[in-house]
């Protein structure tokens, strides 16, 4: 399907990371963006907090994705994410979606890629019998789970669980991430495969890593609103 046809409008990249691609508005909830082009105030912040900061690149836009996203409604062609929405709860999850939603024109595509827990698990059901005693501990390293105690005490732990996304929240596997498609309003959903599209091929490759989507690496869902 890839080159059919999207509407005029802005290209969103939700969730970017350092990640500025020629065409596309890269927005992040870190505080990376926010340090950005202020030299002096990293250096403050990394010896203050022991985090490394300051080196993302001036451009992003930074907007705490659990909120209303800065831009007009049916003002965009295509909103992507890849690799965010697990980090946030099921709910708050939904109310990025319906916010896409809102921000995409008629006929507009929502591309998101999490983490497969589906090929979490068959890996976990393979290790188990080799190693039973070490297999769920590893599974849970790789949900990327936050143990207790990973924060320090004090002012500096509010500081780290404010800045810290790191920690997934919910996972997914194909069909439930369909149904969160569905669950945020959008009638038409289905599972992709890697840099499989409405969106033109060339320029999806330029947000889309097959290191994040092939392989049990990750599962993929579109929908047009």
């Amino acid at each position: 399907m890839s080159g059919a046809s999207v509407p005029g409008g802005v290209w969103i990249n939700l969730g970017s990371g350092p990640a500025c691609a020629d065409g596309w508005i890269s927005v992040d909830g870190s505080w990376q963006a926010a340090f950005a082009g202020r030299p002096f105030v990293s250096r403050v912040v990394r010896r203050i907090s022991g985090r490394q900061v300051g080196g993302w690149p001036v451009g992003i836009v930074r907007c705490d994705l659990r909120k209303r996203l800065p831009f007009g409604d049916a003002s965009a062609a295509v909103v992507y994410s890849s690799h965010a929405l697990e980090h946030l709860h099921r709910d708050e999850a939904v109310a990025v979606l319906r916010e896409a939603r809102r921000v995409l024109k008629p006929g507009g595509i929502c591309r998101v890629v999490v983490p497969d827990v589906a090929a979490i698990v068959r890996w976990y059901l393979e290790r188990a019998e080799a190693d039973p005693e070490g297999a769920s501990d590893q599974l849970l390293s790789m949900m990327m789970l936050r143990p207790r105690g990973a924060d320090a005490a004090g002012p500096l732990a509010v500081y780290r669980r404010l800045t810290d996304f790191d920690a997934h929240k919910w996972m997914y596997d194909g069909p439930g991430l369909v149904k969160l498609f569905h669950d945020a309003g959008f009638e038409c959903a289905s599972a992709r495969g890697y840099l499989e599209s409405t969106i033109d091929r060339e320029r999806l490759a330029q947000v889309e890593r097959a290191d994040r989507v092939v392989d049990g690496a990750g599962v993929c869902v579109e929908g047009r609103r």
